[in-house]
């Protein structure tokens, strides 16, 4: 086999609480849907979020809610 080695690609947002819980449910539909944070950064090309793009507002809703819940401890 000939080239280099594939590089590994960081997570985008390794732990998402702390962002999603410092934004509102709207601001995590816009972000979701134009791939563009509250702060106009764009998420690098790693992160999936045309994925997330064509999710209903529900299955949104249902994200952000599982997201900004309390994490419960052992």
């Amino acid at each position: 086999m000939t080239g280099s080695p594939a590089t590994s690609v960081s997570d985008a947002i390794p732990n998402p609480r702390p962002f999603v819980g410092a934004i509102t449910q709207e601001q995590f539909f816009e972000t979701m849907r134009s791939g563009i944070k509250p702060d106009g950064v764009a998420f690098p090309e790693s992160m999936p979020w045309q994925n997330a793009s064509r999710m209903t507002d529900d299955d949104l809703a249902a994200l952000y809610a599982y997201l900004t819940a309390p994490v419960a401890s052992p």
